[in-house]
């Protein structure tokens, strides 16, 4: 059995050989892209959606890669995902995959009921989350199994807590590790840090059923595989 490092992978690949496949917010750090694992398991059409403008730095540098790559024939929609309508995609894709985009959407419930429009079969769906337990020497933070921490209203206390433990994992995050003015609008800032839990429950409510799932990124991450 074939060993994968990412557990993205491994869901993509037991899903999309034969199948259409769709990637949201793949842009992001370029050689994230999940394009080029359904090419190699099979997929029969391959989609990048991205908020980014046409003609940006960021699909620039994925026309590099997938030319690195030698992978042609990909359409590319530039949109908000929760604009997206049955002009832009003619129909569903059989397998959509999206990573590192829930918790920077200020309507993370619209965007999983626009993901269920898009999705025929299968979403591989990645998001961080937040432990329910971080404690560190400015204080302790708690919140339940079924919770999920909206970043904005975060006291200065638990800012400061969160600041020390995502800057331990490497993160600088705009709302998270430093304060940020919010807008409505703005898809950079962190807004939601679900746990785990409330992270499926969601999934479901918009429509989803969970196939399997597992903890990425030292339990900073959560990654499901749902089917419609």
């Amino acid at each position: 059995m074939m060993q994968f490092s990412d557990l993205r992978d491994e869901y993509i690949a037991r899903v999309v050989p034969g199948k259409t496949f769709g990637e949201v917010g793949g842009l992001w750090g370029t050689i994230n892209e999940k394009i080029s694992v359904a090419h190699q398991n099979d997929a029969t059409s391959l989609t990048m959606i991205d908020i980014q403008p046409v003609g940006g730095e960021l699909w620039q540098k994925f026309h590099e890669r997938m030319a690195d790559l030698h992978i042609t024939n990909v359409r590319e929609i530039s949109r908000d995902i929760c604009e997206i309508n049955d002009r832009d995609i003619m129909e569903p894709f059989d397998v959509v995959h999206c990573s590192g985009v829930l918790y920077h959407h200020p309507n993370p419930l619209v965007m999983l009921a626009a993901l269920r429009r898009i999705t025929r079969n299968y979403l591989v769906l990645t998001s961080a989350v937040t432990q329910t337990v971080i404690e560190n020497e400015c204080g302790r933070y708690e919140i339940p199994p079924s919770g999920v921490l909206f970043v904005p209203a975060l006291s200065d206390n638990e800012l400061a807590i969160m600041k020390i433990y995502w800057q331990k994992q490497g993160v600088s995050a705009s709302g998270l590790t430093e304060r940020c003015n919010y807008r409505i609008d703005d898809f950079a800032a962190w807004w939601w840090l679900p746990t785990p839990t409330a992270m499926t429950a969601m999934c479901q409510a918009a429509g989803f059923q969970l196939q399997d799932a597992g903890p990425t990124w030292n339990g900073n991450s959560y990654t499901l595989l749902l089917s419609v």
